[in-house]
């Protein structure tokens, strides 16, 4: 661990104002980690954030965006992050599609013929993947016996970002839903016996992201992944760093000095092979 150096792990502390959300929150969400954060006085882990282009003093939430709505309410003016280059080949943008169970088929289609700028129809399987991925398509779905539909509607990236919130909003909080990378429906059955239906999104771009949040608007939680090499875990700033009134540069003299204990007592592990982590 001698080749790192503090200037490796960029870590800083920010307001909690210049964090600009890409995606929703799921207030259910929001409010138990507020519970968590007030017992255990921090936040685990840093929030993952990239710099806007056009300001130094505005950042993009890439990952994090309950942790900073969490602090947001609590009223917690300063935030860890952990900064990293979005054009790196470090940070790889991904989507995930979402899995719906226990939601009647008939309800679910009929929710969304009743909204008029999403339009629904039969789609051949040959060539959906190559309309998802050309983002002809807002969303692609598939019921459980294999049938496709496409779902699409006008407008640039900022009303589609609108649209998508409006179409998982049709069975998020009335279904459960969970999130997966891939798409094999025989397999998903076997995990999911009671599964409805599998909705599947088109992919961003990092500019598309940046673009998003720069204009105020937001895509449906869970839906854009993050796979960042050199993610910090565990490093944590106390709330009461966060709060006390002392200046801006005062906190983060702070945090390089915690990071340079760390550092000299071999207490950060730079892993290079996938691992698992369970969450409590």
């Amino acid at each position: 661990m001698s080749s790192l150096a503090p200037s490796d792990i960029c870590l800083r502390i920010v307001p909690v104002s210049c964090l600009q959300l890409h995606e929703e929150d799921d207030p259910y969400r929001v409010k138990r980690l507020m519970q968590a954060v007030q017992r255990d006085g921090k936040l685990k882990n840093p929030i993952i954030v990239a710099r806007q282009a056009q300001t130094e003093e505005a950042y993009v939430v890439l990952d994090g965006a309950t942790r900073t709505t969490a602090l947001q309410e609590m009223g917690v003016p300063y935030a860890l992050v952990q900064i990293v280059d979005y054009a790196s080949s470090r940070v790889k943008l991904e989507v995930w599609h979402h899995i719906i169970v226990g939601l009647p088929e008939l309800r679910l289609l009929g929710n969304l013929g009743e909204i008029a700028h999403l339009h629904v129809m039969r789609l051949d399987e040959a060539h959906s993947q190559g309309k998802l991925s050309r983002r002809e398509l807002l969303a692609r779905l598939m019921l459980r016996n294999g049938q496709m539909f496409a779902i699409t509607s006008e407008g640039n990236i900022h009303v589609q970002a609108e649209r998508l919130c409006e179409l998982v909003a049709l069975y998020r909080g009335k279904a459960e839903v969970h999130r997966i990378a891939s798409v094999e429906l025989p397999d998903l059955l076997d995990d999911y016996p009671d599964l409805t239906a599998v909705v599947s999104f088109p992919p961003f771009t990092p500019a598309e992201i940046m673009q998003i949040a720069a204009n105020g608007k937001k895509v449906p939680m869970g839906i854009t992944r993050h796979l960042i090499a050199g993610r910090v875990l565990g490093m944590g700033a106390p709330l009461e760093v966060l709060t006390r009134p002392d200046s801006l540069q005062e906190k983060n003299a702070w945090l390089e000095q915690q990071i340079r204990m760390r550092l000299h007592a071999n207490k950060i592990r730079l892993y290079q092979e996938p691992v698992f982590v369970f969450d409590d």
